[in-house]
């Protein structure tokens, strides 16, 4: 039986981005977001922007980029390099052998369910939560009562989609995704260091996407932006069967801002234009 899943238009995304914190602005008729104070990007990543409307969203804006339609490939300059799938694509059996035995353990030690119920993340989840950040030191610090109200609101929030996992009926982790005119984007995973060699990373992935395919409104499945730095994740998603794919986009960075980028993160500046670190040809905004 097919699942509801909600399907927010840009406007609606624009909304979700605001009350995330993010700054959010309309402009040329698309919604921006800046990713970070002065770069913007359009809220709906994948969204393909007719050349006309990549432009400065906002006159407190130093650089941005935008996937282009088809129509206007010709005029890119750079692409947006993500893990990208057809939804009708997707098909457990075909991950590589590691991921299907990683699958195959989560279904004997792991109860997957989409939860819709905010007191099973809001009492049990915070432990969860201070042991991913343990690990990984990526989030921001968050008091018990803080991660109880944030998490609270967003599971109430039926713009987001979360999968749970159960490891011995006491939660292991989870994964919120969110579906913007028809793309499926995974957006956050949780999971307990402990629990890990349970498979649990690659079961809540597999679920969530199922459920999207079930719902019959997802028509691509992106699991985010490439990141070279971290191997182990790219090798993830791509044993899930998620190639790194590079959208046709144009983006706009001041040569110098560029130039110092590149030469201290790297990364961050391949994301931004799709340019790897060797490129000699002319870079984004140049």
């Amino acid at each position: 039986m097919a699942e509801d899943v909600r399907v927010m238009t840009e406007a609606e995304m624009a909304e979700l981005r605001a009350s995330d914190g993010m700054t959010v602005v309309e402009s040329n008729g698309h919604y921006w977001a800046a990713i970070f104070p002065g770069f913007y990007q359009p809220v709906h990543l994948l969204a393909r922007l007719e050349i006309e409307a990549v432009r400065r969203p906002t006159a407190f804006c130093w650089g941005y980029r935008a996937a282009l339609r088809e129509t206007d490939a010709g005029r890119t300059n750079g692409s947006v390099p993500v893990h990208l799938k057809r939804a009708e694509a997707f098909d457990a059996s075909r991950m590589s052998g590691d991921r299907r035995r990683n699958l195959n353990r989560c279904r004997r030690k792991v109860e997957l369910i989409r939860s819709r119920d905010p007191a099973l993340l809001e009492q049990h989840g915070y432990p969860v939560f201070r042991s991913a950040q343990d690990r990984l030191h990526y989030w921001r610090e968050a008091s018990a009562p803080d991660y109880r109200r944030d998490i609270g609101a967003r599971v109430r929030d039926d713009r987001r989609l979360f999968v749970v996992g159960l490891v011995d009926g006491k939660v292991g982790g989870y994964l919120e995704s969110y579906v913007v005119d028809g793309v499926l984007y995974t957006h956050e995973l949780i999971v307990a260091t402990d629990v890990m060699k349970t498979g649990i990373n690659t079961g809540l992935y597999v679920e969530t996407i199922e459920i999207a395919k079930r719902a019959g409104t997802v028509r691509d499945i992106c699991l985010g932006l490439d990141t070279p730095e971290r191997p182990g994740l790219t090798e993830f998603k791509l044993s899930l069967g998620f190639p790194i794919v590079h959208v046709p986009a144009r983006s706009s960075i001041p040569a110098p801002i560029g130039a110092y980028i590149r030469a201290r993160r790297p990364a961050v500046h391949y994301r931004l234009t799709g340019l790897p670190r060797s490129t000699s040809g002319p870079q984004a905004g140049e």
